[in-house]
């Protein structure tokens, strides 16, 4: 009896395949990321708004208010780029351990800028968790070999991998090669 080979359904690796609570972490500091892109915005255009008017009017004070804009601003836009770089292009690859820690940092940081990021990004850490163990408990399925590399026994129907044994463990009938 010749033995079918079978094609995997899932077309990335297990340790990068994405989970049920990755998706919704990765939903979660989505939304968390584009509130603080929202805020950001708000928060330089007010600061350009009122140096803009200064520069109008009579300020004793005008080069350390503008310096402390700019200074100001590169935060918010060098916080931005971290929180997209550090934790939610990390949580798209499907890297759930590696984007653990930065999502807690940024989400406990962006309790002191905006309430409702930080809780977003702090559940998004708590969906990380549940996340990284769906990973480890998918990790001795199918989905870890390679297209081609799998045998569906002839008498059962059962698909293992080539070269996993001579029969086949579930009904005794001999495996192709």
């Amino acid at each position: 009896m010749s033995a079918v080979p079978v094609t995997p359904s899932v077309p990335w690796t297990v340790s990068h395949a994405r989970t049920t609570s990755g998706g919704t972490a990765e939903t979660l500091v989505l939304v968390g990321l584009i509130l603080q892109v929202l805020g950001g915005a708000l928060v330089i255009g007010g600061l350009t708004w009122f140096f803009g008017y200064s520069a109008f009017h009579p300020f004793p004070f005008l080069w350390a208010a503008i310096i402390g804009g700019v200074v100001v601003s590169a935060i918010v836009v060098l916080f931005l780029y971290f929180a997209y770089t550090l934790s939610y292009q990390r949580i798209r690859r499907g890297e759930y351990e590696a984007a653990r820690t930065p999502t807690l940092v940024i989400g406990i940081l962006s309790l002191f800028a905006g309430l409702i990021p930080g809780i977003l990004y702090l559940i998004g850490y708590a969906k990380l968790d549940s996340a990284v163990r769906e990973q480890q408990s998918s990790a001795t399925g199918y989905a870890a070999f390679t297209p081609g590399s799998l045998v569906a026994c002839k008498g059962c129907g059962r698909v293992y991998p080539i070269g996993h044994s001579a029969f086949c463990p579930a009904c005794g009938q001999k495996m192709a090669a």
